[in-house]
């Protein structure tokens, strides 16, 4: 919060607006610090580029206000948003940076404020490139190694865990009147198609463009019966046994390649004319409430948490510089396209 001169107010405050006076006085024990990284990405034909990064911004913004009103002992700082992101849309208008680069500026993002022992620091975004979350769970890991009374936090890390099977979007617009999308389909509904037009139409009306109503569903056909398949997030209740385990794994590793095939030759996946504002402003509110709750046990158990993805047991995969090249290259995200 903000007053007309642009002097932050309250306990949310904003770190490119505050003095070195006023963090000087922040009980660091009692303050959050979060990070935004999302990317600037193609959405569609629809949708602003900006879509991840301002849909983080906001959401941040909202969690942080509301845990405020709750939290009258902490205070919050968020960081202007940084536009840096790995496993973007290889298509014009897309700035995609390595991981070991979205790795290496989350980690110095955070860095000052752990040597100068804020208790609490988080990172937190709108995107969901495998990679890129890995990246910034790498960059809490080694933060959270380096200073033994510091906890990091990759909120949207934490709040994938309860995205399984998609129900995390699908729960927030469930009882909306007109709702039309099903819970099979949200799942397969994975960047600038229902969830995100919904959020634009709500959020920022005026930057989506005329005629998302009239964009068909673009949804990569799926084997029936082969679920460790439909997304990389989404594998139902973990298989027992060492076979049930490398099919999910296989299987998850199908999804990440299948995605970044789509995405070479189509800029949205999912289901964009289905999308309503009324949906979007449900589904924004439910997961400012996820969020906030993910945020709170954070304020409570610090290091306790447990702060990883599904993604992280891909870590070395998804970290690899070997596999990193073949995937870029194969992707094409540095050739000159012309």
């Amino acid at each position: 919060m903000t007053t007309d001169s642009g002097r932050p107010t309250g306990r949310v405050l904003r770190l490119d607006r505050v003095t070195h006076g006023r963090m000087q006085g922040l009980d660091r024990a009692h303050t959050l610090v979060m990070a935004v990284m999302s990317p600037i990405e193609v959405h569609g034909p629809h949708l602003p580029l900006g879509q991840d990064l301002m849909e983080a911004y906001a959401l941040s913004e909202r969690v942080l206000e509301n845990v405020a009103a709750r939290r009258p002992a902490w205070h919050f700082v968020l960081l202007p948003p940084v536009p840096v992101a790995a496993d973007c849309v290889p298509q014009l208008g897309s700035v995609t940076f390595p991981v070991f680069v979205v790795r290496d500026v989350a980690y110095h993002l955070l860095k000052p404020f752990a040597v100068h022992g804020f208790a609490r620091l988080a990172f937190t975004s709108f995107h969901g490139g495998p990679r890129h979350n890995c990246a910034l769970e790498a960059a809490a890991e080694r933060l959270a190694r380096e200073h033994d009374t510091v906890g990091v936090l990759p909120v949207f890390s934490a709040v994938i865990r309860q995205a399984m099977e998609g129900r995390l979007f699908f729960e927030g617009i469930e009882h909306t009147p007109g709702r039309e999308i099903t819970l099979e389909q949200i799942k397969q509904d994975h960047h600038a198609g229902f969830v995100e037009t919904s959020l634009g139409l709500h959020l920022w009306p005026d930057l989506v463009e005329d005629g998302w109503a009239s964009l068909r569903p673009e949804v990569p056909a799926v084997q029936e019966g082969a679920r460790h398949q439909q997304h990389f997030l989404y594998g139902g209740e973990d298989p027992s046994g060492l076979v049930g385990r490398a099919q999910r794994v296989m299987g998850r590793v199908q999804a990440m390649a299948r995605s970044a095939r789509h995405f070479r030759g189509c800029t949205y996946r999912g289901y964009p004319a289905l999308a309503t504002a009324e949906q979007g402003r449900d589904m924004f509110e439910h997961l400012v409430g996820v969020a906030e709750a993910v945020v709170e046990e954070f304020l409570d158990r610090g290091r306790e948490m447990d702060i990883h993805s599904p993604l992280w047991e891909f870590r070395k995969l998804l970290m690899s510089p070997t596999v990193n090249k073949v995937f870029d290259d194969w992707l094409g995200v540095y050739t000159d396209k012309g």
